[in-house]
């Protein structure tokens, strides 16, 4: 425990600079969004394989209900991938990241509307974080941006459902075991996925390859895995406050190396979703159990 609380920080701190840079190597990617997806989860289910395994041999047999829910959780990660990086054809990285980090907002809406439990934050962050997230969106100058917008919010959806699922998972697995197992299901539904669209599962050039690479070590190793293993010691508020941290360096990373500057709404607006988020994050993982098995 002493070492992972040591980590934790400067661990939070890698992962969020690692996952901001995602929008930018989808950017210079000309390969299919199922491509790019599909690789990024191959690539990184075989680095994480040998940890998995290691830790796979000391572990309990998983049973049935456990299997199905990794299975369902990697159909879903697949989606959330598939959908962010296909947004970012039509929208800017600034909206597009803005959107897919929305998940606490969905959450909590789902809590509120459903659940009826929710507290008045939470209820605060929500009309403030949608009163944003519907700036955004009605600002869109084109069908094309529309349809960008629209595909980061099912993203943002799907980002929502795996967080959920992930809590429940890490509760008996081992944070190797998890994401290579919930990885190595969703790179199986992206490639069927490709067949079924005629998208070619191979040759792809040098070039390409590089930067699925990089989406898998820079942004789904040291980015999403590593944001997944620190928020097991981290206080809650830090946790919450760290969601906002991909949208903005993004926006900033998309400024510097694409020269994009994001429209005048996205930027009014993208303080109210990023308030939202926090008021609704920081709720809402006060209420959640932590992972219990050390990765």
């Amino acid at each position: 425990m002493a070492a992972g609380h040591r980590y934790a920080y400067p661990s939070l701190i890698v992962a969020i600079i690692a996952v901001s840079f995602a929008s930018i190597f989808v950017r210079w990617s000309d390969a299919d969004p199922l491509a790019i997806a599909g690789y990024r989860m191959l690539f990184a289910s075989i680095i994480l394989a040998p940890f998995a395994i290691r830790e796979m041999r000391s572990a309990e047999r998983m049973d049935r209900r456990t299997i199905s829910l990794v299975t369902v959780t990697g159909a879903v990660l697949a989606v959330h991938f598939f959908t962010f990086i296909s947004s970012l054809q039509y929208t800017s990285v600034a909206s597009s990241t803005i959107l897919v980090n929305c998940h606490p907002l969905i959450v909590g809406a789902a809590s509120v509307l459903l659940l009826k439990e929710s507290s008045r934050r939470v209820m605060v962050g929500v009309l403030i974080g949608f009163a944003g997230v519907a700036a955004i969106a009605l600002s869109a100058g084109s069908s094309g941006q529309a349809l960008g917008d629209s595909l980061a919010l099912i993203g943002g959806l799907m980002a929502a459902i795996y967080l959920l699922s992930g809590r429940v998972l890490r509760r008996s697995l081992g944070i190797f075991t998890y994401a290579f197992l919930v990885y190595l299901s969703a790179t199986a539904f992206l490639f069927l996925a490709m067949i079924i669209g005629g998208v070619p599962l191979w040759p792809y050039s040098i070039d390409e390859l590089l930067v699925f690479l990089a989406l898998a070590v820079v942004c789904t190793i040291f980015g999403h895995t590593v944001y997944n293993w620190s928020l097991k010691y981290l206080p809650a508020p830090v946790v919450s406050t760290s969601l906002l941290g991909e949208p903005i360096l993004a926006s900033l990373l998309a400024l510097l190396l694409l020269g994009e500057v994001p429209g005048w709404t996205v930027i009014l607006a993208a303080p109210l979703v990023l308030i939202g988020i926090l008021l609704t994050a920081i709720d809402r993982s006060q209420e959640m159990p932590r992972p219990e098995k050390d990765g």
